[in-house]
């Protein structure tokens, strides 16, 4: 990418920033819509710029990246979602979710990291360059490599007449500290074991309510564990789940819960298989899919993940991808759209 084309880049992402902001307003679904197609149209015109000029579009340009190395998996991924929530928009009778609000965030977001990593472009986004002899840091490629500076050997003191009773102390002193940092550090390590373990025991004892069927009483728990744990993905998935098996479906309380979840943890991976499973039985698949790719790269022995993903490909019709992956999960809740190649809503998991 030419400077030119970078400095096109950074200025698109920039100019785009207000739009972004709005999509944390609440506002209509026509404007919502609106704002994702403009704020894809930026991103269409940063990854021409990212080739160096391209006539693609849509899909095709987000493959082309792929294909040359710039974008990564998770990245590909990211973006492919923002293009399906674009390609959702663009029916003017659909009405955009939280969660097309979130793809479209994450993917600007993607991109904006793409371009700042991009030699010189710290300096092109107003950030202070990086030292090339601090941690981590690289010399720039225009600048000429300077060594630094010869540094003296430091001169060492006569040792004196009573040099062994000061090493004594030194010894005794450095044993000290040496003591107090492993009880510190005994100290932090059983903080963490205990609060890990309360709030294992907390998730334990929520999961036997959901589990005995006192719904009600599962909800109060979750709902407590997010707010004593606010920083948790996990409660969060189960009170999805609640929603989502509610009788009627509560769609927009899971939906919420899952964006919650994944955004606190985007690696946490029964997050990205639940995220897959909620849009399997509301019937997209192919977004469905790629939420279940990345759990099943964050989990590749996870059968669930592995046979709803087969689930999701053969609600796309890709039938031969699809029993991969089923038989490689063997029998299960996602066993039954095997029987049934159109069917992209399997059996309620559980």
């Amino acid at each position: 990418m030419t400077p030119s084309d970078q400095s096109a880049a950074q200025a698109a992402l920039n100019g785009a920033r207000p739009v972004y902001g709005r999509l944390d307003q609440i506002r209509g679904p026509e404007d919502a819509a609106a704002d994702i197609m403009e704020l894809w149209a930026v991103a269409e015109s940063t990854m021409r710029a990212l080739l160096g000029g391209s006539t693609l579009s849509g899909q095709d340009l987000v493959r082309e990246l792929r294909q040359r190395g710039v974008l990564n998996l998770e990245q590909a991924n990211a973006l492919a979602s923002f293009w399906d929530a674009r390609s959702r928009c663009a029916d003017i009778s659909y009405k955009p979710t939280l969660t097309d609000v979130g793809f479209a965030r994450a993917g600007y977001n993607e991109l904006v990291r793409i371009v700042d990593q991009v030699p010189g472009s710290a300096v092109a986004s107003g950030q202070a360059p990086v030292s090339p002899y601090a941690p981590g840091g690289a010399r720039t490629a225009d600048r000429p490599v300077v060594p630094p500076p010869d540094i003296p050997e430091p001169v060492l003191a006569p040792v004196a007449q009573y040099a062994p009773r000061s090493r004594r102390f030194s010894l005794s002193a450095i044993a000290a500290v040496g003591s107090v940092a492993l009880i510190i550090v005994a100290a932090i390590a059983a903080y963490f074991t205990f609060g890990r373990s309360h709030f294992d025991n907390d998730m334990g004892s929520a999961i036997n309510l959901m589990e005995t069927g006192r719904t009600e009483a599962a909800l109060g728990a979750f709902g407590a564990i997010t707010h004593e744990y606010p920083d948790q993905a996990a409660p969060h998935v189960f009170l999805a789940r609640l929603a989502r098996q509610n009788n009627p479906p509560d769609i927009n309380t899971a939906r919420q819960e899952l964006v919650t979840a994944i955004r606190l943890q985007p690696d946490y991976e029964p997050a990205q298989r639940e995220m897959g499973v909620f849009l399997l039985a509301t019937r997209n698949p192919s977004l469905a899919r790629n939420f279940l790719i990345r759990a099943v790269q964050l989990a590749p022995n996870d059968s669930a993940a592995q046979g709803y993903l087969g689930c999701a490909l053969m609600g796309m019709n890709r039938t031969a991808d699809a029993q991969a992956f089923l038989s490689r999960a063997g029998q299960g809740t996602w066993s039954a759209c095997a029987a049934q190649p159109s069917a992209t809503s399997p059996v309620t998991p559980r």
